[in-house]
């Protein structure tokens, strides 16, 4: 029998294992981005501010912020960047993991694997952390054209071989329709890997990860890359291959949209709804509360309608293929 494959940080074990979670009304995910530079510079990137800059959030601020959310209930961390696994940050990635495990939060981090070692793939997976590695073709050409960085395709490659032989390989529980595991394989869906979704979607399987399709955002570095633009049609039939060639992938989408229970920090401590919405609500510094924070973002979704409206069509990323 299919098991259908959930990724621990997004889902929960005791979602496995019954309980209803609350995702209309509860803050369920903390998104931060503590800072937005990287080593890579991918054709897609949402980002155009690779540098460090002033005003950004302190250790010190990041850790008050994720120990209220531990006081308020919040589930899960999603660590974003930039690229958050640098040798160069890595000290500050781990006071802020360990902040989290302490706080019995689960930490997912979105990662482009480049620097990543034994030794720190061990620590993370110790502090039951959930990795989500960019895997956006099976053609290391290709791979590296669209990372515009020579060598990505096999870093990224070892990454994966690195990760999965920790526990963070491993399947963390199950039941008798789906498990849970901790490895995510994520995909930018553009017209250069359009052909490869059902084989990208396969990969993820044979490898016990989750795989998730990622829409392009026309923003920093992508406005400038028309080249990768995608038909809608296209894609989702594209997409409906992949699915129907993967059940273990499928997952049936739950209105309201998960990430409709998020917040979003980012690096000067401004607030928004999902991690790749830019339409900021305003500042936590002037807020002064992550409770003051969610409140703010709560009233705007609702006002909104964004929970009785959406039907796929993301209210937050519209006309981005």
């Amino acid at each position: 029998m299919t098991k259908k494959i959930r990724l621990q940080g997004l889902s929960f074990r005791k979602e496995l294992e019954g309980e209803v979670i609350d995702f209309a009304n509860e803050m369920i995910y903390l998104s931060l981005v503590p800072w937005e530079f990287c080593n890579w510079a991918c054709q897609y990137c949402h980002e155009d501010r690779r540098v460090k800059e002033k005003g950004e959030l302190a250790l010190d601020e990041i850790r008050g912020i994720i120990r209220e959310a531990g006081e308020l209930g919040v589930r899960s961390i999603l660590l974003l960047g930039g690229e958050v696994l640098l040798r160069s940050t890595w000290d500050t990635t781990c006071e802020v993991v360990q902040e989290a495990y302490n706080q019995g939060i689960v930490t997912l981090i979105y990662t482009n694997g480049s620097q990543i070692s034994q030794g720190m793939a061990e620590w993370l997976a110790e502090r039951n952390v959930s990795i989500v590695l960019k895997v956006d073709s099976l053609i290391e050409e290709k791979y590296d054209a669209l990372t515009q960085r020579s060598g990505s395709f096999r870093s990224t490659m070892q990454a994966i071989e690195i990760v999965r032989s920790t526990s963070i390989g491993e399947v963390v529980c199950e039941n008798r329709d789906e498990k849970l595991v901790r490895l995510l394989f994520s995909t930018v869906g553009n017209a250069l890997n359009l052909d490869e979704y059902v084989s990208l979607a396969r990969f993820a399987t044979n490898h016990d990860a989750r795989w998730m399709m990622e829409a392009l955002n026309h923003r920093g570095d992508a406005v400038n890359c028309p080249n990768l633009t995608l038909d809608t049609d296209r894609h989702s039939k594209a997409m409906q291959w992949a699915i129907l060639l993967n059940p273990e992938q499928e997952h049936d989408f739950h209105l309201p949209c998960r990430l409709l229970s998020c917040l979003t920090i980012r690096k000067k401590g401004e607030i928004a709804v999902c991690p790749q919405d830019y339409n900021f609500l305003g500042n936590i510094r002037r807020l002064g509360s992550l409770k003051a924070s969610w409140e703010l973002v709560r009233n705007r979704v609702e006002t909104a309608r964004w929970r009785n409206e959406w039907t796929g069509s993301c209210s937050i990323k519209n006309n981005h293929f």
